[in-house]
Formats: structure tokens, C-alpha cells, sequence
């Protein structure tokens, strides 16, 4: 919605220009008293309108969530609770990954991908890891977003991102993290760069337009697209409780 916006505001500016050149009084006889104040007005009032919209979908809760008491042990269905263990993820992250780097300032990222926020996922702030990963990884996160989109599409259900909240991690990261996270380990599949997590509680909305959907409901879709790439030997996929997010570990 925000690209209709700005889409319209320029060609509303675009035609006042053209007009004013080409001196066509048909539409624009004559300049209003205190025109520029008022295309002003016009303008802030616009953005403000679009403000408005965008807190209303980040901050708000959908219908559909206002009702929603689950735990985040109750958002994922009992298929959708992959097991694959922390060794499973090692040993295909040693073989395809790049070398673990001991210090920050020693990672070297021309052969890596950055993972920027875009129209499939959004990329959280990154505290404890670095926003790249191998181009292997990099294309089964697109796809991942990819086909989550394309089945909220089908059932015309309001656009929702979901949130990639882990990836490149140095041993520097590791050991901080272990100091407020009682799951981190320090053999982590995250130094290879071939492992994300991604968050099942919560999505991020994009859109009112659609039917409203709930975060379980969510969950549970982001769940089977994860276990069709998994039947298709694209990742390997750990279900984590206590940190609600998929831990996903590329087999390529």
C-alpha cells in the first residue's frame, strides 16, 4: 500500500508541473491565492493518513489475533515440531559453510549474501549475529518467504512477512549470547553461515486487505512450507520452544 502511495503522490506532483508548463488553462486557470501552502497541507496531510495506517498494521493486533490465547507451545501443530538436532545441522553446515570466524572484526563477507528485509521477510535487528549467509542459504530463505506469500495469496488472507531473527554468527557473538540466552551452544551451526531462525509467534503486517489470520494459523503455514522443503532435501528444520522460532540449517 505504501508503494500505491507514493506512486500517487508523484504523479498528482508530476501533473501540477506539466500543467504549469505547458500553460494549459483548461484545468489549471489560474493559480490559487496561497497555492503552494495548500499543495503543502496536501501533502503532510497525505503522509499522515499513510502514518496512521502503517502504525495500525505494525502495532495493532488483527481481529483475528485479539481473540488468539495460545502459548507458544500451542502455535505449531505436533507435524510442524521438526527434531532435527543440533549434530544433524553441524555436520551439513561444516560441509557446505564457510569457516567459523573467531573475532568481529575478522569476518570477511565477499563470498556471502546480505540479507536485507524485502517484500518476503523482514530482518530483525541484529544484536547477536550478522545479517549474510552463503547463496545457497540466502536462496532457500527467498523461498521460504516465496511460497509463504504465494499461500496467504491463495486463501486471501492479509499480507504478513515473516521475521528472520538469526544468521551469521562469530564466535564473539556465540559467547555473548550465552551470557543471556540459556539455549546457545557453543558449537553453533549459525558460524557457517547456512542457518537462520526465523520467529513462529509473531508476523509481520504488511496489509489490511484479506481475510484476517491468526499467528497460529500462521505458524502452522509457515510449518508446512517448511516441511515440503524438508521432504524435498532442501534444509534441515528444529523446532525450539523456549526461543519460538524454527532453527533452519541449508543442506546445500
Amino acid at each position: 500500500m505504501g508503494g500505491y502511495f507514493t506512486l500517487s503522490l508523484r504523479c498528482s506532483i508530476y501533473l501540477v508541473i506539466y500543467m504549469k508548463e505547458k500553460n494549459c488553462n483548461c484545468i489549471i486557470p489560474q493559480r490559487p491565492k496561497h497555492w503552494g501552502m495548500r499543495i503543502c497541507l496536501f501533502a503532510i496531510a497525505m503522509v499522515f493518513v499513510y502514518g496512521v495506517w502503517y502504525a495500525y498494521c505494525h502495532y495493532f493486533p488483527s481481529p483475528a489475533n485479539r481473540s488468539l490465547k495460545s502459548t507458544s507451545a500451542d502455535y505449531v501443530n505436533r507435524e510442524y515440531r521438526f527434531g532435527d538436532g543440533n549434530s544433524t545441522h553441524l555436520a551439513v553446515a561444516r560441509k557446505n559453510g564457510i569457516q567459523p570466524v573467531a573475532h568481529n572484526e575478522e569476518l570477511r563477507t565477499n563470498n556471502l549474501i546480505k540479507i536485507k528485509s524485502c517484500d518476503n521477510y523482514k530482518v530483525n535487528r541484529q544484536r547477536y549475529s550478522h545479517a549474510y549467509l552463503t547463496p545457497e542459504a540466502a536462496n532457500l530463505l527467498d523461498e521460504i518467504g516465496s511460497r509463504f506469500q504465494a499461500i496467504l495469496k491463495e486463501k486471501g488472507l492479509e499480507k504478513r512477512r515473516i521475521i528472520v531473527t538469526s544468521l551469521l554468527r562469530t564466535k564473539d557473538d556465540v559467547e555473548r549470547l550465552k551470557k543471556v540466552n540459556k539455549n546457545a551452544v557453543t558449537n553453533s551451526a549459525h558460524q557457517y553461515a547456512t542457518t537462520f531462525d526465523i520467529v513462529y509467534a509473531h508476523y509481520d503486517r504488511q496489509s489490511l486487505i484479506g481475510e484476517s489470520v491468526n499467528n497460529k494459523q500462521l505458524a502452522n503455514i509457515l510449518g508446512e512450507v517448511l516441511k515440503q522443503l524438508r521432504n524435498e532435501g532442501r534444509c534441515y528444520v528444529k523446532y525450539e520452544q523456549r526461543q519460538p522460532c524454527f532453527h533452519i540449517t541449508s543442506r546445500r
